[in-house]
């Protein structure tokens, strides 16, 4: 709406509707808090629910102040120039409010740490079911839950505003604490997990406790959870813990003579650092008990885990990505015996663990063939010329850098390649470990009927090594160091981590990806395993992984194979409005006159030809507003020039999507820089009697595959719009149409697709296209 037409219809909507002030409309505040809580993914009635259970607590003072001061930083960071979307962190309407009410202001650190040590999911559910059971039971004050997808709402946009505060200082300092007090400790994920009844408990018992101090205490019957315990109780709620064990020794967080929570400390089952055991079971596990007390140490109530209501809090215990590998490795040498930080079986591994990585790297292509079932269900491909991907060595450096801080040296990279040498002649396994790494397993317990350690420290190494290798491909690693991941052991095995391992074990696999493959593998280390098909970005924890497709710019200057990482959440800048994704509008973006219009694509055969765009395009992004997503179009606008007009071909619109040109994208080749001086470069280039331009593009399969030339060259130079509309349609037609036809035609003929980079003049780019290994058939875009 154009301005001038915008305020004169205020002018007359203001004589018919007379605007109140505020102070005439009592209820605008609060509905434009409300309003923007629910634009923030929140829900006003959900926070005052929560509010009403968890800002019952009193903070800690010195926690309070340095919440306060961590998360109050906004910033907001457009995608491009024009875009009404893009990143917003920092705090946002919750954080905010809360700020001005210590009701709320409790109950958002409450959340933020619980949301950080557990996977939102399950830990909405339990704690509907602990408001349910609460109201049921007729708790004093309780009030009916809000529901399982307010609070899951509500624990995302709490989590998302408030995850530049890093609570994993806050376990380092317990565990390590745990770590020299008690023998024999190991960190185990499951002393973050707290139980549905653990949970249902501490919501009353803590807050009880913290009021009557004197005469009431907390019972907890063995180990899981202590952890969590210990910071939600001590260091966010002021109380004494005291942790006893069965040689009769204590551990105390705070006055040790007047402890208000009780921990007895229990050998969990199953260390999954260890490199000797498996992860326990849930049959193995027990759950906790919690009882409150009086000043006589008599039970006044007991709340028992309900066996036949099994629901289990998953743990999602986070870590930055500054350093996340070096507490892996610490956790991991330290399980079965107490090895100094000064130790060279550190550095060993680190070596190694990049070792592995440039060594994968070597060996990694696009996954761009053509595959197509025949009638018996068997998969076959129509192979496409080799496209390697080439992953640069200081990428890897830098991503270790940061994984593994402290631990990594830049001084080792000799060491690191004569490492990368030794695995070009094998895989790495027990007998070809350095000396260090065999000389540490020797000082290792010997426990019988346990795993051999050597495999599984190996296997380790390869962990880590796919976690450096995927990170190398984030541009901005240097900026990542707050990004929150999950905890490796509780994440299991994606695809791509298998496929990782097989080109490890094997010399001669060679790794390949798609092209989402990175996209996806940083969702699994977010703790965000199913992303569907048509979104291009996600955000976890108030940060967004994209495509680097994502923006406005020239096909080559594009790089698919890049995955951006930013702080952020998907803001409508004008609405303030957030949204977890940003999708492929699949839905109709309006009417396209003139799409489907037939026309003649003429041909340009002979000696020579006039390298020159036969259109001007334009784009412009579409936006709207979907349920879970802010969905995206791109609006092209194509003028083709006289000699396309005389063809036929009149001014026409098309739409496309960003997954789809990432796509796309991924299935082209580029050129590489020639020596020329492009700007001497003009006139008539050698065309050949085995090419052939055409004006525009081509828009029907069969036409195409009358072309016998094996060179068909786009005219399309100097266009970035027109390029991307090119190269969309070749694809489609010379590659992805083919995978249907194969089914019927096993020998389809497929054309590649070539895309010019700027630094290669147009005479290199056809040289180097039919330079490419294989009877293939192309189709160059100038």
């Amino acid at each position: 709406m154009p301005f001038t037409t915008g305020l004169q219809l205020s002018f007359e909507l203001a004589k018919a509707f007379p605007i109140r002030s505020l102070t005439e409309s009592a209820g605008s505040k609060l509905l434009k808090y409300a309003r923007d809580l629910r634009m923030s993914g929140s829900d006003i009635v959900v926070e005052a629910d929560l509010a009403e259970v968890f800002g019952r607590g009193k903070i800690v003072h010195e926690i309070e102040q340095k919440f306060r001061e961590v998360v109050k930083v906004q910033s907001f960071i457009f995608f491009r120039d024009g875009c009404e979307i893009g990143l917003d962190s920092g705090a946002g309407p919750t954080i905010l409010h809360a700020f001005r009410n210590n009701q709320h202001f409790s109950t958002i650190i409450q959340l933020s740490f619980l949301g950080w040590t557990h996977n939102h999911s399950s830990l909405a559910t339990a704690i509907d079911e602990a408001m349910v059971k609460r109201f049921e039971l007729g708790v004093a004050g309780a009030s009916a839950s809000p529901g399982y997808e307010g609070i899951l709402g509500s624990l995302a946009a709490c989590s998302s505003q408030s995850n530049v505060f890093a609570w994993s200082d806050y376990i380092h300092l317990v565990d390590n604490k745990l770590r020299d007090s008690i023998p024999d400790y190991n960190y185990s994920p499951d002393l973050m997990k707290l139980s549905p009844a653990a949970l249902m408990g501490a919501m009353d018992c803590l807050y009880l406790v913290q009021q009557l101090r004197e005469s009431r205490k907390i019972l907890i019957s063995n180990a899981m959870g202590s952890i969590t315990f210990v910071i939600w109780a001590h260091y966010i709620l002021g109380l004494n813990v005291l942790i006893t064990t069965k040689v009769s020794s204590t551990i105390a967080f705070g006055d040790e003579q007047n402890p208000h929570v009780l921990i007895v400390w229990s050998d969990l089952v199953g260390h999954p650092a260890s490199l000797y055991s498996k992860p326990a079971s849930k049959e193995e596990k027990l759950q906790p008990s919690i009882q409150l007390l009086d000043e006589d140490m008599s039970v006044i109530l007991d709340l028992a885990p309900e066996s036949e209501r099994w629901r289990d809090i998953t743990v999602g215990t986070r870590y930055p990505l500054l350093g996340y590998g070096a507490t892996y490795l610490h956790r991991i040498f330290n399980a079965d015996i107490i090895t100094n930080d000064l130790d060279p079986i550190y550095q060993e591994s680190v070596k190694l663990i990049i070792a592995i990585a440039i060594w994968v790297s070597r060996r990694v292509d696009r996954d761009i063939n053509i595959y197509y079932t025949q009638p018996e269900n068997k998969v076959c491909a129509l192979q496409s010329p080799q496209r390697i991907v080439s992953v640069e060595i200081w990428r890897i450096l830098a991503s270790a850098k940061i994984i593994f801080s402290n631990m990594f040296s830049a001084a080792d990279t000799p060491a690191i390649d004569s490492y990368v040498e030794y695995l070009s002649q094998g895989p790495l396994d027990e007998t070809s470990l350095p000396s260090i790494c065999t000389s540490f397993f020797k000082k290792l317990p010997i426990k019988s009927g346990h795993l051999r350690p050597l495999p599984k420290y190996i296997h380790k190494l390869r962990h880590l090594a796919s976690m450096v290798f995927v990170f190398s491909f984030v541009p901005e690693i240097e900026n990542c160091s707050g990004l929150p991941l999950c905890n490796m052991d509780y994440l299991g095995q994606s695809r791509f981590e298998i496929l990782f391992h097989e080109a490890c074990y094997d010399s001669g696999k060679r790794l390949r990806l798609k092209y989402n493959t990175i996209f996806r593998e940083i969702g699994y280390y977010m703790s965000r395993p199913t992303i569907p098909e048509n979104v291009f970005l996600y955000c976890e924890f108030g940060w967004s992984v994209y495509f680097d497709t994502f923006g406005d710019r020239d096909p080559t200057q594009v790089k698919p194979e890049l995955t951006h990482v930013r702080k952020g959440v998907p803001t409508n800048r004008k609405t303030m409005e957030r949204k977890m994704f940003l999708c492929d509008n699949a839905m109709e973006l309006g009417p396209v006159p003139n799409q489907d219009i037939e026309y003649d694509s003429q041909l340009i055969k002979g000696r020579e030809y006039v390298p020159r765009s036969s259109a001007t395009a334009s784009s412009t992004d579409y936006w709207s507003t979907g349920a879970q997503a802010f969905q995206h179009g791109i609006h092209f606008r194509v003028n083709p020039k006289q000699e396309w007009c005389e063809q036929g071909r009149k001014p026409f619109q098309q739409f496309s999507y960003c997954s789809d040109m990432q796509n796309k994208l991924w299935k082209t080749f580029t050129t590489v820089p020639c020596d020329h001086s492009l700007s001497d470069l003009k006139g008539p280039v050698k065309l050949g009697m085995d090419a052939a331009a055409v004006i525009g593009w081509m828009n029907d399969s069969d036409k195409i595959e009358q072309v016998t030339e094996r060179f068909l060259i786009c005219l399309t130079k100097g266009e970035p719009a027109v390029r991307w509309l090119a190269a969309r349609a070749s694809i489609w037609l010379g590659r992805e149409f083919n995978a249907m036809e194969a089914e019927t035609y096993p020998d389809v003929r497929v054309r590649e697709v070539m895309l010019r980079t700027e630094d290669c003049c147009d005479s290199c780019a056809l040289e180097q296209t039919a330079a490419v290994p294989g009877n293939h058939y192309w189709t160059l875009i100038l």
